[in-house]
């Protein structure tokens, strides 16, 4: 048996949708495998709806849309929200950043043939846990620009990536520094090659130490797309996180903060919260996050 993350077994668990008057599955955003998507619609409400595009984590190695970690998504349904649930390509299928491409894809799509299902794309939060909030964040604050975009993807090129929000659980941010994160709270990673090339960090670096490659590190970090026209985000990580250090969100919070306001870039840390979604889920949290969405959808910045 072993504790590689990479080598961890897998099992789909499907997220509780049986409820769900409304719902579209396997809507192709583009061509080929991994380019679905899933819809969701609330029981009750006046239609167009606001949406929230949920994008599950897995480290990019595992993972399919409308599982079991679709659940935070879906407690916006009772408040009226859509939501959305897409797949992407995986590390071992397709090198990063592939899937941040294929996110924006998603987007267009939804831009372009969403008022077929009811949504209402002017009012659209991009929601990540873990790895999934790594492509959130990259695909939202870079939606319009030349940075991490490739007109091969998708069909509707001229569509608009814009997203109003950001909700960004517990992601990896700034991938060289786990070991030294770690350490600094005395924290022992769950996975003991974190920060080699066999970790999730090195997959994501194609097969490379972090330490060893900085120029792509540097590439990839988010920090350095930050803009102040950038969407407002909602940060959460937990205290007691040994997958993704805690510290990732501080920093991207605080550097959002610099471009666009406290206001409009919180953070939430969730003392004594592991890697995952359960510790997330309750009604405190929720509320957090639903209070940021519902403020920033009323709010227009100049």
């Amino acid at each position: 048996m072993t504790n590689k993350f990479i080598e961890q077994g897998y099992t789909f668990k499907p997220a509780n949708v049986q409820m769900i008057n409304n719902q579209w599955h396997d809507l192709s955003y583009m061509e080929g495998p991994r380019h679905q998507l899933d819809i969701y619609l609330p029981n009750e409400g006046t239609a167009p709806f606001p949406v929230i595009i949920d994008i599950y984590g897995g480290g990019l190695w595992r993972g399919d849309k409308s599982s079991f970690k679709l659940e935070p998504a879906l407690q916006f349904l009772s408040a009226g929200f859509a939501v959305v649930s897409l797949d992407y390509s995986l590390l071992w299928q397709a090198p990063f950043p592939t899937q941040v491409y294929e996110v924006k894809a998603a987007i267009r799509w939804l831009k372009s043939k969403g008022i077929l299902y009811n949504l209402d794309m002017n009012k659209t939060i991009l929601m990540g846990e873990s790895s999934g909030a790594q492509l959130a964040v990259l695909a939202g604050i870079t939606a319009n620009t030349a940075a991490f975009k490739n007109s091969t993807f998708g069909q509707f090129q001229t569509a608009s990536e814009e997203v109003q929000g950001i909700v960004a659980m517990y992601g990896p941010y700034q991938v060289d520094q786990f070991p030294t994160q770690f350490a600094a709270t005395k924290t022992k990673p769950k996975y003991a090659e974190t920060g080699t090339d066999e970790s999730f960090e090195g997959q994501l670096l194609g097969q490379n130490a972090p330490q060893d490659v900085p120029d792509l590190v540097n590439k990839i970090d988010p920090i350095n797309y930050l803009t102040p026209q950038m969407p407002p985000i909602i940060g959460f990580a937990g205290t007691a996180d040994q997958v993704v250090p805690y510290q990732q969100t501080i920093r991207l919070i605080e550097a959002s903060q610099q471009m666009i306001g406290p206001e409009m870039a919180q953070l939430h840390l969730v003392e004594g919260a592991h890697h995952g979604i359960d510790d997330f889920m309750d009604t405190t949290n929720y509320q957090l996050k639903l209070q940021f969405i519902q403020k920033i959808l009323r709010i227009k910045r100049g």
